[in-house]
């Protein structure tokens, strides 16, 4: 009898592809660049397992988002869905007898599996930093002025590129236990995915007095420059003294973001209170425009640490990679050189080229001009160069039909990295 052999699908899973250069090269561009300004506020980068036990992620969100297996003690695992939690379990393990506060990054996948497809992914690239140890203000302050660093690095700017939008999850939390603490499991949940219509519906139940409060805190939005929009607030929250408290944290992270000359980047929306549980002050996005998606997003989460054995307030943020390189300007024209044949010479020029700083990809079989340029551009070379005997080269732009130039092997690094490659005129080969 006939073996059959089963058919398979060669295919990445759902939510998940295979990246491509030159994207490929992009992103590892990109993290070098992140990984380049996280060092200079002095992060030191961790690396934590991609699989922990179940019991390290609590937060019922992302447990439920989590890919869970077995390992052969039949101890339940999952992949991690975030890095927040995996950090917390390493710092109350690794790091209890070094004194705090810990600045700590990392540039790693993490995996979840609901909501793939619209813009999402199972696999997610992330970058982000942590602060353990300290309670201040000033290190929400100055975690919220790396992220606007790390945009303005990557070629953003704010406001017409970016904005980092701030709240504060304490803030409509006292003010609910205060004013309203039956409804108040329910609205934060509403509040939590964005659904004021629902915090509407609540509020009709409560009276007049409170259910102003309940419906005009989420909705107050505006500069973070204008005093306007915490005064309104303090008005709304009736005294209620940890609401108050709050507001004063929230006004006190803005006096060190304007010390850090990056308020303008800032805009206050008192309804962001984050969607996970474990968020106790402040909270903040990174929206970028023509995306419906949030490029990053952070805040506080003062009591995740206890889980672990370790009573340590944090803050922190998390960008998310991929839809960072779809917002990010174009690079600019690469400099990566094909060089076609040679024998023995094109060998020894390709030393050279690399020597000399040019990104050089050496084919060993000869290619006249036509197919030469259609390879080119299929790697994404800017330029086109054929050793000569002797030590000299034919350099053109990676462009069909563009005229080449003689040249010396040594002066190829001058016009390659010294240049942008122009359109040559129409005509000659080799």
């Amino acid at each position: 009898m006939d073996r059959q052999t089963p058919t398979r699908k060669y295919a990445t899973t759902p939510g998940t592809r295979d990246i491509l250069p030159p994207e490929s090269t992009r992103l590892l561009d990109v993290q070098a660049k992140i990984r380049e300004r996280f060092r200079l506020f002095g992060y030191g980068e961790v690396i934590t397992p991609a699989l922990e036990y179940s019991e390290v992620v609590e937060e019922p969100r992302l447990r439920d988002v989590s890919f869970k297996l077995f390992d052969p003690d039949n101890q339940m695992l999952v992949l991690r869905p975030e890095m927040t939690t995996p950090i917390a379990r390493l710092v109350a393990q690794r790091l209890r007898n070094f004194p705090p506060p810990y600045k700590l990054s990392y540039v790693l996948p993490v995996y979840r599996r609901a909501s793939v497809g619209r813009g999402r992914s199972a696999e997610l690239y992330q970058a982000g930093v942590e602060v353990v140890g300290s309670p201040s203000p000033g290190e929400d302050a100055a975690t919220m002025a790396l992220l606007v660093d790390v945009l303005d690095a990557l070629g953003l700017e704010a406001p017409d590129d970016y904005a980092i939008v701030l709240g504060q999850s304490a803030l409509y939390a006292s003010y609910l236990r205060h004013a309203a603490p039956e409804a108040a499991p329910e609205l934060l949940a509403a509040l939590a995915a964005k659904d004021l219509v629902r915090v509407d519906a609540i509020a009709a139940t409560l009276p007049d007095e409170i259910a102003a409060g309940v419906r005009g805190i989420p909705r107050l939005v505006g500069p973070a420059a204008d005093g306007g929009v915490l005064e309104e607030a303090e008005r709304l929250a009736g005294g209620a003294p940890e609401a108050v408290a709050a507001l004063e944290n929230l006004r006190e992270i803005l006096r060190h973001l304007d010390a850090y000359g990056c308020l303008g980047a800032v805009i206050l929306d008192l309804g962001l209170i984050g969607r996970h549980n474990y968020y106790t002050g402040a909270v903040f996005e990174a929206h970028a425009a023509g995306l419906g998606f949030t490029v990053a997003n952070g805040g506080r989460y003062d009591n995740l640490l206890e889980r672990f054995g370790q009573n340590l307030p944090a803050t922190g943020f998390a960008i998310y990679l991929e839809r960072l390189l779809s917002v990010l300007p174009e690079e600019i024209d690469s400099t990566l050189l094909v060089l076609v044949g040679g024998g023995l010479e094109g060998t020894r020029a390709a030393r050279v080229l690399r020597g000399s700083g040019v990104p050089t990809l050496h084919l060993p079989e000869d290619l006249e001009p036509g197919a030469a340029a259609r390879y080119a551009a299929s790697v994404e070379a800017a330029w086109i160069c054929y050793p000569v005997a002797g030590g000299g080269a034919k350099l053109a732009p990676a462009k069909p039909g563009a005229s080449f130039e003689a040249v010396n092997i040594e002066h190829v690094a001058e016009r390659v990295l010294g240049s942008t490659p122009q359109a040559a005129s129409q005509g000659a080969g080799r």
